[in-house]
């Protein structure tokens, strides 16, 4: 099953877990998906229609990408052929990485040098550059920015109400998040002739935005400086008052690290209810937990108002679209916020909607000639990702 020709590697570290895709001429053909099970590392491979648990030999997350070149081979999915060119994608609050860049030493030394202003995603992204570049030592390596697609954005809406000076000095802005993502379902929707003039995209998985797109571009998005801003996420704590921050860091007597790291890994639905996860949130809410239920009112809530933020942004919106592992898979959850909805003309049909689980195509889930369309349109950061690359290396 050997392929001719240029293959594309894209690697996109989460917290907890790594992922890969092979490209070759814009067509995925074979994912890995590595996260700790019972202690161990386990992957799953899917290549053509199969899709198999495989054992790696792999102790931890970080050194995952030793295993992905023997995986393709093994399963002879490569062939003879090598990975030529790799994307990863980039999540790192400056202007620098508002581009797409081939990653040199200079890249490396500004992740580096960026890193104690952005600990937990950028420490992921340097660990993932030196496994891959390990394992793939011949490979060019280009890094996706999840920021770049909301380079668009008008001056006003880059900007903190604090001193402008200070605030280009230091390179305080909104750059905003989900970009890759953002951009798929632009791509998608355009494709299918369907793009409006004016579209919200809630991205909802573990990390959570709202986006305003005008004409294809980003107007405006709810994360910020960095991917903690904006409305509750799985285990983010959203927005949140910045002496309220403080109080709580004095209370706890938490340094910076440990402050970043609860509002991070401590806060959202995790520490609201108890549990990161929205499935078992809706099944202790059905036994009658109260914890539960108010963690999920309060999530709803601010989802709506995010969405409503975004509205206001646009000045109205043609149509709503779902994306994300909550946003695709969670039937319920979009119920609930579009109940809040009405008034924006968005009306779900519920058949429709309790029918779309995990779709790998876009599905319109509002009612015909009563609503403005609501769409729950899959991510594809990987293929989004894969085509920045053919683009790099093209220029």
């Amino acid at each position: 099953m050997g392929m001719a020709g240029p293959l594309i590697l894209v690697a996109n570290p989460g917290s907890a877990s790594r992922k890969y895709a092979l490209f070759k001429d814009g067509q995925e053909h074979a994912s890995l998906h590595f996260e700790h099970e019972n202690g161990a590392v386990i992957c799953t491979l899917r290549y053509g229609q199969e899709s198999r648990a495989v054992d790696t030999r792999e102790a931890t997350l970080e050194t995952a990408a030793a295993s992905v070149a023997p995986l393709l081979r093994q399963y002879g999915i490569t062939g003879s052929d090598t990975v030529s060119r790799i994307g990863l994608r980039i999540v790192a609050p400056s202007n620098y990485f508002l581009e797409h860049r081939e990653i040199t030493e200079e890249v490396t030394a500004a992740l580096h040098h960026i890193q104690p202003r952005a600990p937990l995603h950028v420490t992921a992204t340097l660990q993932e550059l030196d496994a891959l570049h390990e394992a793939f030592p011949n490979a060019r390596i280009f890094g996706a920015s999840d920021s770049a697609f909301h380079k668009t954005k008008p001056d006003y809406a880059w900007n903190y109400g604090i001193s402008l000076a200070d605030a280009d000095r230091f390179e305080l802005k909104r750059f905003g998040y989900h970009g890759l993502s953002v951009a798929s379902v632009v791509q998608t929707l355009t494709a299918a002739g369907k793009l409006p003039p004016r579209l919200i995209v809630a991205h909802i998985g573990s990390g959570v935005s709202v986006t305003a797109v005008r004409g294809g571009r980003s107007l405006d998005t709810t994360m910020g400086y960095s991917p903690l801003e904006g409305p509750i996420m799985a285990t983010r704590s959203g927005n949140l008052d910045i002496t309220a921050a403080h109080a709580l860091q004095d209370a706890m007597h938490l340094n910076n690290a440990a402050l970043a790291d609860y509002l991070h890994t401590a806060s959202g639905l995790e520490g609201l209810g108890g549990s990161s996860d929205i499935r078992e949130l809706l099944r202790r809410e059905a036994s009658g937990d109260h914890r539960a239920t108010l963690a999920l009112q309060t999530y709803v809530f601010s989802l709506q108002k995010a969405i409503g933020q975004m509205v206001a942004a646009l000045g109205g919106a043609d149509m709503l679209v779902f994306t994300g592992t909550v946003g695709e898979r969670s039937a319920p959850i979009r119920e609930r916020i579009l109940t809040h909805l009405h008034y924006l003309d968005f009306f779900l049909a519920p058949k429709s909607n309790n029918a779309c689980s995990n779709p790998d195509e876009p599905v319109l889930i509002s009612r015909l000639a009563q609503s403005k369309p609501i769409m729950v349109v899959p991510a594809n950061e990987a293929a989004q990702i894969a085509l920045t690359v053919q683009h790099a290396q093209n220029l």
